[in-house]
């Protein structure tokens, strides 16, 4: 399913809204695209702003030399500014601001930034953006996406044209992604995760999620053997191996998963990962109060993005589970 279908089908505010922007040459400066955890926040971003530099259709056809040169990174009038893959700071704002100075290169004559989960950003670069945003440059547009609405200012959404991604059932996606080859371990965990196919199929086969895993599904057997077992795979396999802002991400949302399948079991409901079951199964007999470890799975993800040591986050989350609950 390509991007346009899935708006079409399964997000139709978003797609009426922006198609009707683009009819009647309406398009706001500013939109910020959010949704839960999971979902396809930027890649709607990215494909709504590849859909101004398109002359073929409506919205990008994804074959034209511009939707090309823009999926290559070699379209001269796009920033992207990462907030997933790195804490935003004042000077990836500086910097987007000489950009949003300088004269367009391209024949389309506009300039157009993507700025990734804003919450990501520190105040001294949210400062900067909402001045950005109150005084736009002329033929700019921006597209800003949140997973955590709660973290962004009034004074930032104010200033914005607020499209909101509905999720969807996980059983469609799940069905969907299994047609087009993904296996079902994978289709049962992706799924949960993420809201729209095109992700879930294309994180399946990445190095960064079949590490995660490994690393989790290792610390999950380990923790059904030994204490000792357990803290030798959180030293050898986790701790060396999960290094990016982006990876720890990805490894507490799988053991989050992890604790709220356990929960599950012991509630007598179905657990997402069908495929590890008899190993969740134990854990579930081994481990009371699930709540209290999934609440600081939570809270030390959280802590992910205000630097502090990766390391440091995944020894302590790993340790705590190990001691049973204690720090």
């Amino acid at each position: 399913m390509n991007f346009l279908d899935y708006i079409k089908q399964y997000q139709k505010f978003v797609y009426n809204t922006f198609y009707n922007a683009l009819k009647n040459n309406k398009v706001s400066q500013a939109y910020l695209i959010k949704g839960s955890d999971g979902a396809p926040v930027f890649e709607c971003a990215k494909f709504l702003a590849k859909s101004l530099i398109c002359d073929n259709s409506d919205f990008a056809c994804n074959e034209c030399i511009d939707c090309i040169r823009f999926d290559e990174g070699n379209y001269s009038d796009i920033k992207i500014i990462d907030g997933n893959a790195q804490t935003i700071k004042v000077g990836d704002i500086e910097e987007l601001q000489v950009f949003l100075s300088s004269s367009s290169l391209e024949k389309k004559g506009l300039k157009i930034y993507i700025i990734n989960e804003l919450e990501n950003a520190n105040k001294e670069s949210i400062n900067a953006l909402l001045k950005t945003l109150e005084e736009p440059y002329k033929n700019t547009y921006a597209f800003i996406t949140t997973k955590n609405e709660s973290k962004i200012l009034q004074t930032i959404l104010s200033r914005c044209q607020i499209l909101n991604l509905l999720p969807i059932d996980k059983g469609i996606i799940k069905e969907e992604v299994i047609k087009q080859g993904v296996n079902i371990e994978d289709a049962e965990i992706l799924s949960h995760l993420y809201s729209n196919t095109n992700s879930v199929i294309e994180l399946s086969n990445s190095e960064i999620y079949n590490k995660c895993k490994s690393c989790l599904f290792s610390f999950l057997e380990a923790l059904t053997i030994s204490k000792e077992e357990a803290l030798f795979v959180t030293q050898t396999s986790i701790v060396s191996q999960i290094k990016s802002k982006e990876e720890a991400r990805l490894f507490f949302e799988l053991l989050s998963l992890s604790f709220k399948d356990i929960l599950y079991i012991q509630t007598n409901q179905t657990p997402t990962m069908q495929e590890k079951k008899n190993i969740l199964e134990k854990l579930s007999k081994k481990y009371k109060n699930i709540q209290k470890y999934y609440l600081e799975i939570m809270l030390t993800r959280g802590k992910i993005e205000i630097n502090i040591s990766i390391a440091l986050l995944l020894e302590h989350i790993c340790i705590y589970i190990i001691k049973g609950g204690s720090n």
